[in-house]
């Protein structure tokens, strides 16, 4: 049934016609019959003939005046617009550009086509100015008159729109929209992209979108303009709708006769086209084989079945078939329909507002109207309800302050289709106060991952969910504002589920202070993760447990923890990195290369990622170029870092690069170092430095010069602090010592002598005091050097870290009085190592390195 508005404009648009064609039956002693041109005769003649009352006798040219259109008239009055005395003349000159801008406008009106908001408020403009002049209008005035006096009287009015088989239009049986009464608020973008979908190849297109939001009166808005703009190619356009419920003021209220069946749905699409509703499914698909036909199937959420699933995962021949749901069925194109924006529902309101001069709401301010827009979402079918809701005498903030009929007629039938795992995540999260990741949602609940996973992926894909990436390197989730307030009403957890979410909720915050508070600390320790978010700093505790496993060699462990971590936290690059890790540890070299390269692509500004990429290339392939890239990528990022230094230099080293490993390690060594264990780390890269160029430059030729380097060598020797010299130093330089003497022995090298000198005392002289110290007061003959680790480090126990990166434990109890306090200031201590009852390394006979 039309709209009381859309019959007002019928009737307006018939009356401006009519008092046009008394002005021209006006002249008609000037002008005598004979006045249409032969196009217009034949065009007017025919339409006449197609009426339903033919007449026999002959028809003069005001008689098929009538059969015309307004655009048509206007070009009449137009060429006879001379014959007018002048006052007419000058109104109709005045009014020449709206009368002919309201043309298309008339053309909807009189055929029965949806029109948009502006097209609305032009009609009725143009009603209301036209009749300021009512001695040209006097019919339009009349009629004018009436729908003001009594709107609502205008709906007795009997009324037929024009058809027109000249116009090429295809047959459909589209219904008239149910914004009949508004006119349509213009969405170019998502009415643009579901007509190229339909006209695209792909056979099925899903208009998506929540209960409300506009689905519906955007596909027919869509459909009734393929079909008057000509841009397809279809026989024949069907709608069938399966609603089952429509919301009004006070109540869902259950539609009769609806259709309830996807057999009842098939059977009502033969219906268009024959009596018989025999084996439909089969007529159907024949139908659309043997014809061109789009399919419009509306509110198909609540038939939707495997009998429907089946059928449009094989439309047949060029048929396609275009679905309005709050589901989406799978495989198909989608065009997302959401809410209408801020401008789009203050403009809906506003012509809700006028359409049914609702008084209570016509002078609300542009911020109240956003308000009562924003309550409900801004969502087309709840803005109808509210003014409905407030013309029946109900308070506008009381329908605002508790719309529950509306939100479960939004929504329910979404939410009977969930599944359990859907279901649970939706429970879940509604307890929680704001949007979380993946990984703070599996913390909280101990529910699978992959169950976890699966339920949120369907919330999404139901559009119950909403994501946000603030960060820019973690997808958070929460529950829509409007689903959230339905939630609370149909799904509740137990008091102690909830409070057992919640107690673990809190903690989390405990969890991240703790690890960004260690931030900064030996951040290239392979143990140690970068921390951004709460999500990470829960993955961080299993990443640490993964690569103790892997330590362990039960890899088969460690993977698993990974793969979830890769499910709860795959946009964290450092469960790549770790992933990495482990498999290095099992020899999967491919395997490692691959997870560094995708973490690094997760976080390309991170350095450590970049050293221990080069760490692993040289360890495990002997790729010294590549490590070298690597590397120097780290350093760029991290130009301050020893630890990036060191490995550089020692990359640099391995692939022959002498003078470049020389170059890091000589003018680190300038710079006040952070501690003795970095000053012996450096002193003994740059001893196998030297120690392999002169090596290195032997085998080049008997033309290579040995000066330079032993000379050099020679110096470095001379300036090195022998305290920090420790065991493995030492074997190092006797092993530089028995290379280099057979070579000096061939080669005449004058500064060889020098070299030889210096490496004898520095040996001797360690030799001679490993020899005579005793534990009591000096270095035991297999001393390790280390200083206390900074992380982990308590009150009355910590770590000493050696040159090699090893820890052993170290009890305040156990060492002499005062060693402790020096130890954390950072000073350097000598040590021997034992193990413990349980096999772990541990720090015995510690003495500060005097100095």
């Amino acid at each position: 049934m039309s709209s009381y508005q859309r019959v007002a404009l019928f009737i307006f648009f018939d009356a401006i016609e009519k008092d046009l064609v008394s002005h021209v039956r006006s002249v008609s002693s000037i002008v005598g019959d004979g006045f249409l041109t032969a196009q217009e005769r034949e065009k007017a003649s025919l339409r006449a003939d197609r009426s339903e009352e033919p007449s026999t006798s002959p028809r003069d040219d005001f008689d098929l005046l009538y059969q015309l259109d307004l655009g048509d008239k206007l070009a009449i009055v137009q060429r006879l617009k001379p014959h007018f005395d002048q006052g007419l003349r000058k109104h109709l000159s005045s009014k020449a550009s709206s009368l002919q801008a309201s043309v298309p406008v008339r053309n909807s009106v009189m055929h029965g086509r949806p029109l948009t908001v502006a097209e609305h408020a032009t009609a009725f403009a143009l009603a209301s100015d036209l009749v300021r002049s009512n001695g040209f209008w006097p019919i339009l005035h009349k009629a004018l008159s009436a729908y003001n006096s009594d709107p609502e009287a205008i709906t007795r009015k009997s009324i037929t729109f024009l058809e027109d088989p000249s116009d090429g239009l295809i047959f459909h049986n589209l219904p008239l929209p149910d914004y009949d009464d508004t006119g349509f608020v213009p969405r170019p973008q998502l009415e643009q992209e579901l007509k190229k979908k339909i006209l695209s190849r792909h056979p099925v297109v899903t208009v998506l979108g929540d209960g409300g939001n506009g689905k519906t009166a955007l596909t027919l808005q869509a459909l009734y303009s393929l079909i008057n703009s000509g841009e397809h190619d279809f026989d024949a356009v069907v709608w069938v709708s399966a609603k089952s419920s429509k919301l009004t003021v006070g109540e869902i209220q259950r539609i009769e006769h609806a259709i309830t069946t996807s057999m009842g749905l098939f059977e009502e699409v033969v219906g268009v086209f024959e009596n018989t509703t025999a084996d439909a499914i089969s007529r159907v698909r024949q139908l659309l084989e043997n014809n061109k036909i789009l399919l419009a199937i509306d509110n198909l959420e609540t038939v939707l079945d495997d009998t429907i699933r089946d059928f449009v995962s094989d439309i047949p021949g060029q048929s396609k078939v275009v679905l309005t749901s709050r589901i989406p069925v799978g495989g198909d194109l989608t065009v997302n329909v959401t809410p209408l924006s801020d401008n789009e529902g203050e403009i809906y309101l506003r012509a809700l507002i006028k359409s049914y001069s609702i008084k209570a709401l016509a002078g609300l301010k542009p911020e109240e109207l956003r308000y009562y827009a924003n309550r409900l979402e801004r969502r087309p079918l709840l803005l109808k309800w509210f003014c409905m809701g407030v013309l029946s005498g109900l308070p506008a903030s009381k329908i605002v302050s508790n719309p529950e009929i509306a939100l479960r007629f939004c929504l329910e039938n979404v939410f009977d289709s969930l599944t359990d795992d859907a279901s649970n995540a939706l429970s879940l999260m509604a307890i929680l106060p704001r949007a979380v990741s993946m990984g703070v949602l599996h913390h909280v609940s101990a529910v699978d991952i992959r169950r976890l996973e699966a339920g949120v992926a369907e919330l999404l894909k139901f559009s119950i969910l909403e994501t946000e990436n603030q960060s820019g390197y973690e997808l958070n989730y929460r529950i829509k504002p409007f689903a959230r307030a339905y939630i609370a009403r149909i799904l509740r957890l137990t008091a102690e589920a909830q409070e057992a979410v919640i107690r673990k909720f809190r903690n989390l915050s405990f969890a991240y202070q703790a690890e960004r508070a260690a931030e900064g600390r030996e951040k290239y320790n392979q143990r140690n993760f970068i921390v951004r978010s709460i999500s990470e700093a829960i993955a961080t505790q299993r990443l640490r447990t993964a690569t103790k496993l892997a330590y362990g060699d039960d890899f088969q462990s460690a993977k698993e923890i990974i793969d979830a971590l890769k499910i709860s936290n795959y946009d964290y690059f450092e469960v790549l990195r770790a992933e990495a890790f482990i498999c290095y540890r099992q020899h999967d070299f491919s395997g490692a290369s691959e997870a560094y390269q995708s973490a690094i692509e997760l976080s390309p500004d991170t350095p450590q990622l970049y050293f221990f990429y080069g760490g692993f290339l040289l360890r495990a392939y002997g790729d010294c170029p590549g490590a070298i890239a690597q590397l120097t990528k780290a350093l760029e990022l991290d130009p301050e870092s020893i630890d990036v230094k060191r490995e550089l230099a020692r990359a640099k080293m391995y692939h022959f690069d002498f003078e470049g490993a020389s170059k890091i390690l000589s003018s680190e060594m300038l710079q006040p170092l952070s501690n003795m264990r970095t000053q012996l780390i450096f002193a003994d890269l740059q001893t196998q430095n030297f120690h392999r160029m002169i090596l290195h430059k032997n085998t080049v030729g008997i033309d290579a010069d040995l000066e330079e380097p032993c000379a050099r060598f020679a110096d470095f020797l001379g300036k090195v602090d022998a305290r920090i010299i420790d065991t493995k130093m030492l074997e190092h330089l006797r092993k530089a010592r028995a290379a280099i003497i057979p070579i000096l022995q061939i080669r005449g090298v004058s500064s060889g002598a020098g070299l030889l000198l210096c490496l004898d005392r520095l040996i001797g002289q360690l030799e001679e005091t490993s020899s005579t110290t005793t534990p009591d007061d000096g270095l035991s003959q297999n001393a390790l050097l280390g200083t206390l680790k900074e992380k982990g480090r308590k009150p009355t126990f910590g770590f000493l870290v050696d040159a090699s990166m090893r820890e052993y434990f170290i009890a305040k109890d156990t060492v002499q009085s005062g060693i402790w306090e020096s130890l954390q200031q950072g000073r350097a201590v000598t040590f021997d190592a034992e193990l413990d009852a349980m096999g772990r390394p541990r720090a015995t006979n510690v003495r500060l390195l005097q100095g």
